[in-house]
């Protein structure tokens, strides 16, 4: 199956990445790319979820960048992050506090406490404490889908 626009490529992600439509949608949509669309404009979504999956979200990538635009992706979309998250961990046989707190992201920085963590992910209300937490959240929702991209890519292409 060969995938050559942005709404194949929304499906295939949609049945590969344990996320629901909507955070698919809002992660192309805040990468700044159309739900429809071929050729340089689907390319380049493709490149962007490549150096995503190669590089991980901290690289920069527009809409994940600024604490405002992660931080209000990962609160429309909170629900079916954490969901993803508790997956992953129970797939992995681990307890998801210990699974965040060994992000890379955190290999080099004080690793966030697991009562920060757990606010983080199940308590409803914002708490500006947490921002940096919500904006990792963000990345993970980014990073899960760029990597689902790239195993097709490798699959088919690479």
């Amino acid at each position: 199956m060969k995938i050559n626009n942005i709404k194949a490529l929304r499906n295939y992600l949609y049945q590969n990445t344990g996320f629901t439509k909507r955070t698919v949608n809002n992660v192309i949509k805040s990468l700044g790319f159309p739900m429809r669309g071929s050729g340089g404009i689907f390319n380049d979504l493709s490149i962007k979820f490549e150096n995503c999956a190669k590089h991980g979200a901290k690289g920069g990538f527009c809409g994940f960048i600024l604490y405002s635009e992660t931080v209000a992706f990962f609160m429309v979309n909170r629900k079916d992050i954490v969901s993803h998250m508790e997956q992953s961990a129970a797939d992995m046989g681990i307890d998801i506090i210990a699974m965040i707190q060994g992000f890379g992201i955190f290999h080099n920085c004080d690793k966030p406490k697991p009562s920060e963590v757990g606010r983080a992910l199940w308590d409803s209300k914002r708490n500006h404490e947490l921002t940096e937490l919500y904006n990792v959240f963000a990345w993970y929702a980014l990073e899960e889908v760029s990597h689902i991209w790239y195993r097709y890519l490798e699959e088919h292409f690479i």
